[in-house]
């Protein structure tokens, strides 16, 4: 893969499955969808005031397709529509009150005095039953072979409509996973296992890409050394468990303090890189130094008590004929090391001749 193709920052899981829900428009598995359109057309062209389609648990959960009667209508009159199932064939009944099957059921006794009563079988490609496309009114109605075989045909078009967006919502449900899987992969190869930082290489790729871009459109950028000050020390007193929360804490400290755009890699150890695009030098600076106050500022709990940490960093910005950003991070290194020298828990700011001194700031 080549580096132009690689994004930076990555997008995370929420919103890659925001993106895919949205890209295809179809509901996650908490939501319903609701196809009262085809319910409408049915009752207007067979001429019955209520119609549902009457679903096995599976699909009611996630489908909806009624028309002329209250959600709390509709759920009153499933446990009558779910009697259709026993039937493998489009019926009528024309008045329900005169067949002894239905004629003491409380539907028809009671409050919703149910007359009139027909149905169609809602199946899969492979024939498996899952529901009935149900018909109800409260007059008699004589329905004929012509107008049964339009119920029919309603509910084939019910059918496919659940069967397109089942596939459909599994389909979503493996882009997904996929791109669960892609950020994952993401992680493995680009990221520190413990702090979650770019590594090395992805950390050079991506810093390659800012530096050729930035001499491209003329734009400055900078680069930055920095080390956590008497690292060993931590390790050698409180043990690498809390040397390991040091390095994750301080990463998240540091990425809660630059932008979404700014490269942070871990080099090896206790010492970290970063890129600041279209960022100069002084103003890294600064950056730097909001930074070290913010490190300091944390707080830790070891063997011998609670501690506190440091950090000494190193600037400096690309050289005009520089194609990569190694020779600055070189020459923000020879910075860094002079921090050290001058006291550690301060920022440097090396020139780009390295026979000039280096600028303290801190």
């Amino acid at each position: 893969m080549k580096t132009k193709n690689m994004i930076y920052p990555p997008l995370r899981f929420e919103q890659q499955r925001s993106e895919v829900l949205q890209r295809y428009r179809i509901l996650n598995g908490s939501e319903v969808h609701v196809a009262s359109q085809i319910a409408q057309t049915t009752a207007m062209a067979l001429g019955v005031p209520i119609v549902v389609a009457s679903l096995n648990e599976r699909y009611r959960n996630w489908y909806r397709s009624a028309h002329g009667a209250s959600p709390a209508e509709i759920e009153a009159l499933q446990a009558f529509c779910s009697q259709a199932n026993l039937s493998e064939s489009a019926f009528a009944v024309p008045d329900v009150r005169e067949d002894p099957y239905f004629a003491n059921d409380p539907a028809v006794t009671g409050q919703q005095k149910i007359v009139f009563f027909a149905g169609a079988p809602l199946r899969d490609p492979d024939g498996k039953r899952f529901g009935t496309l149900c018909l109800i009114d409260s007059k008699p109605n004589d329905f004929g072979e012509g107008r049964l075989a339009l119920l029919e045909s309603f509910a084939a078009i019910v059918s496919q409509d659940i069967c397109v967006r089942s596939a459909a919502r599994y389909a979503v449900r493996d882009l997904i996973e996929a791109e669960h899987d892609k950020c994952d992969l993401f992680d493995l190869a680009m990221t520190d296992p413990l702090t979650k930082a770019l590594n090395r290489r992805a950390f050079f790729r991506f810093a390659e890409r800012e530096v050729l871009r930035a001499s491209r459109h003329v734009k400055p950028v900078t680069a930055m050394m920095l080390d956590i000050d008497h690292f060993k020390r931590v390790n050698d007193v409180h043990g690498h468990a809390a040397g390991d929360e040091v390095l994750t804490r301080l990463v998240a400290c540091l990425t809660a303090n630059i932008r979404d755009e700014d490269l942070l890699g871990r080099l090896g150890g206790e010492e970290f890189a970063m890129v600041l695009p279209e960022t100069e030098p002084l103003r890294a600076a600064i950056l730097a130094n909001r930074l070290r106050e913010a490190v300091s500022d944390l707080k830790f709990s070891g063997k011998t008590g609670r501690f506190s940490i440091t950090i000494s960093v190193g600037i400096s910005e690309p050289g005009f004929a520089d194609i990569d950003i190694l020779p600055a991070l070189e020459r923000a290194d020879t910075a860094l090391y002079r921090a050290k020298q001058n006291g550690r828990n301060r920022v440097e700011v090396a020139p780009l001749d390295l026979g000039e001194p280096s600028l303290a700031v801190a």
